[in-house]
């Protein structure tokens, strides 16, 4: 039989004691033999069968973006926006000031989120079909075999592009501030995570404007 592990914790979800338990690495402990192995795989109790909790994948540790099989690191998501920005934005004399990024899986399926500040006077007004095929740029610059496959297969929804106000990321920065990060060391975060609830918000409290990604339809 399994047992279940959460990382951060000193309890330990059994058959008979279950517990729910959200975004925690699996770590299966096998009771003949002594036997253990770490996945790596952040997994969520998505229900029961009799008393045995059912796991979720969510997504894979010490990866930036992934909520499927894909596997897309800081540097994925740069060679995205400068693909993107290349072949769409500087036609248009519009260029990416900063970006962040999320992945969304509080639906099913999950799908990324791609936050862009740009240059231009007024975001809101920037002309929508340019950000489409912007956002469907981005989309298809993925190159990511596990994430190709799941956009066709519908594994993976289409990703969101937010097109953020100007001063987007200086609010970001005296969020941090606000908790004493020291200005100096402070680096926009390439990839917010769901328990980073602060930038979330103001991200969304941001947004101008947004666009689904039509690539892969």
């Amino acid at each position: 039989m399994a047992v279940w592990a959460p990382q951060t914790k000193e309890e330990t979800t059994t058959k008979n004691s279950p517990v729910i338990m959200s975004g925690y690495p699996a770590q299966p402990k096998w009771a003949a033999g002594l036997y253990r192995y770490r996945l790596g795989d952040v997994v969520k109790v998505a229900g029961f069968y009799n008393a045995t909790p059912k796991l979720k994948f969510v997504c894979r540790r010490n990866l930036m973006l992934s909520i499927n099989i894909d596997k897309n690191s800081e540097q994925d998501l740069q060679l995205a926006v400068d693909a993107a920005a290349r072949a769409v934005l500087g036609g248009e004399k519009l260029e990416v000031v900063d970006y962040t990024s999320h992945a969304d899986v509080s639906s099913d399926p999950g799908h990324y989120v791609v936050f862009l500040e740009l240059n231009a006077a007024d975001p809101a007004a920037v002309d929508g079909d340019v950000m489409q095929a912007c956002c469907d740029e981005l989309d298809r610059a993925f190159a990511d075999a596990g994430y190709v496959g799941s956009r066709k297969s519908g594994a993976i929804a289409p990703l969101e592009l937010r097109v953020l106000q100007r001063g987007t990321f200086q609010k970001v920065l005296r969020h941090y501030l606000s908790l004493g990060a020291p200005v100096s060391q402070f680096k926009s975060p390439r990839c917010v995570s769901r328990s980073n609830s602060g930038v979330l918000q103001i991200l969304a409290g941001c947004t101008v404007n947004v666009f689904f990604s039509s690539a892969y339809d």
